[in-house]
């Protein structure tokens, strides 16, 4: 069974992987995404560093003898953020165009969601243990 410390590295490991990707290469990721209508790579570049310190975050969370309840929420509102951001981008045909970049944009949002609700549930099954 999956426990919540093992939750939080995945979760440490998706954003510092795609923080990094966003990070060095925000132009590449930018027209990945959309080759008509690509966001800024500023901003890219941006959400690649925030990810980075999230991911810096979740690590050390992960390393606490018990996390706390509040950081788990704090995490999952952080993945649930990321989807519907990405939801709004995608359904509102902004920066993220390509049918590449369409689908690739909805796994990762599905994947974040998930991860997210992962650390809800095993937060609430290890407290209850």
């Amino acid at each position: 069974m999956i426990t919540l410390k093992q939750v939080l590295k995945l979760n440490a490991a998706s954003c510092l992987m795609f923080g990094s990707l966003f990070a060095v290469m925000p132009s590449s990721i930018a027209v990945f995404l959309s080759e008509s209508q690509p966001l800024p790579s500023l901003l890219i570049w941006a959400t690649g560093i925030v990810l980075l310190l999230n991911g810096g975050h979740l690590l050390w969370a992960a390393y606490q003898s018990k996390p706390s309840r509040h950081w788990i929420f704090y995490f999952s509102a952080g993945d649930f953020l990321w989807v519907l951001a990405t939801l709004v981008l995608v359904v509102g045909g902004f920066g993220v165009t390509t049918t590449f970049g369409i689908v690739t944009a909805l796994v990762i949002a599905l994947v974040v969601a998930e991860l997210g609700i992962m650390q809800l549930l095993t937060l609430r099954r290890e407290t209850r243990a």
